[in-house]
């Protein structure tokens, strides 16, 4: 497209107004002329068949949205799949591309499918393909997913802030849960951890995790625990609970940061990692989850990179199977089967470190990412409908569709920031 010639003035030379219009004509004709000939850029037909689990009564994922997203450009295309799950991309240039599906499925369809009336969304991610020439076969996505939880994960907020001298300040680390069901859910017992690996290539040198593969599980490093009998810690519908990584006013307290964002001193748990060298604040107006398992620092810090998290039951997690991490020879962490997860986040470094994530398609088809780290920003659910005055937070398995970035965190709260 031509730019659009400038305004001139009502003493504009003709001449020179008449030269620059048969400019602009010379050059829309070798423009044209240049569209008409061999050097027109190469496009392919692209083909993606995707499929349902093996257990399901058939086979072909007839409905499901499959997502094209180019890593060079960050265009996404999106194509419904026909009847026989099929998929096709007509024009794709060639580059590096993110595959992702995604398919849900209501009470009815999840019961003809599976003999089990509950909605369901499938998911399926290729992270990292590269198309430079014409696929000489449809690309295959299998997909898998799990029940849709009652219990979300509504915000995370993970890069952290800066101190008004330019520093680094991780203590204002926070994650919410959301009760997105109509019935009172009791948050006791329940799980909340970390999955192993870094967030996308920190260095020269870094790896996605060697455990990626193992697409049944989340490897994680800690955990820590609500603590309970099992009715004591209800969350209404419409209602959520705070998870404070020190559960103070960060702004106003002496081991604050006055640049923090957020006061997090009513905060409903905060994680505390006893120490004999006391590092770690515990606030003693915030009581503490349980300590299941600690690995890392002197305090529960998320990767200010982006973390992937899961919150999960299990009637006995001490049991849950402890794996040393291929290739090193004293880093350990807890394989979390996909079925005890209730839901799962991921934020990854870039919107180019899709082959640096941890959690399984099944479990989180996507990711996002902030602006950088000690942004003060927040990773927050998108609100999908809103029941009366209940939200109902939008919950497909797929944090880059579910989850927004926002300019500043809002614990509690949705107002924009």
């Amino acid at each position: 497209m031509l730019a659009p010639i400038p305004r001139r003035s009502l003493r504009a030379d003709g001449a020179r107004l008449r030269a620059r219009l048969l400019l602009a004509m010379t050059a829309a004709g070798l423009l044209s002329a240049c569209g008409d000939g061999a050097s027109e850029v190469q496009t392919f037909v692209v083909d993606v068949q995707v499929t349902l689990p093996e257990t399901f009564a058939q086979s072909a994922a007839a409905g499901a949205r499959v997502l094209l997203t180019s890593t060079e450009r960050n265009v996404t295309d999106t194509v419904v799949a026909d009847a026989q799950g099929l998929a096709r991309f007509p024009r794709v240039l060639p580059g590096s591309y993110i595959i992702a599906s995604s398919l849900a499925l209501d009470p009815d369809r999840a019961l003809a499918l599976t003999g089990q009336r509950a909605a369901l969304t499938l998911n399926a991610l290729d992270p990292v393909r590269a198309i430079v020439t014409a696929p000489a076969a449809p690309f295959a996505q299998r997909l898998s997913g799990s029940r849709l939880g009652d219990l979300v994960i509504k915000e995370v907020y993970y890069p952290a802030s800066r101190t008004p001298s330019g520093g680094t300040y991780f203590s204002d680390q926070f994650v919410e849960i959301y009760n997105n069901a109509t019935d009172t859910v009791y948050a006791d017992g329940l799980l909340i951890a970390d999955a192993f690996g870094p967030a996308g290539q920190i260095n020269p040198t870094t790896v996605p995790t060697p455990l990626q593969s193992q697409t049944g599980s989340v490897f994680v490093s800690s955990i820590y625990q609500i603590p309970g009998t099992g009715r004591q810690h209800p969350i209404a519908p419409g209602r959520s609970i705070v998870i404070a990584q020190d559960g103070i006013d960060h702004r106003n307290d002496p081991n604050g940061n006055p640049a923090s964002p957020v006061n997090l001193a009513s905060a409903d748990w905060e994680t505390f990692n006893l120490r004999p060298d006391g590092r770690d604040l515990d606030s003693p107006s915030v009581p503490n989850l349980t300590r299941v398992v600690h690995r890392g620092g002197f305090d529960w810090l998320m990767p200010v990179f982006g973390p992937g998290l899961v919150i999960f039951r299990s009637a006995n997690v001490a049991a849950l199977d402890s794996t040393l991490v291929p290739g090193t020879t004293g880093t350990w962490v807890t394989r979390v089967p996909n079925e005890l997860v209730v839901d799962a986040f991921e934020a990854l470094q870039n919107g180019n470190s899709a082959a640096y994530k941890r959690i399984p398609a099944a479990l989180d088809a996507g990711f996002v990412f902030a602006t950088g780290t000690y942004t003060s920003e927040s990773a927050r659910r998108r609100i999908a409908t809103t029941i009366g005055t209940r939200r109902v937070l939008r919950d497909s398995n797929n944090s880059s569709a579910d989850f927004e970035i926002l300019a500043r965190p809002t614990p509690r709260g949705f107002a924009a920031p």
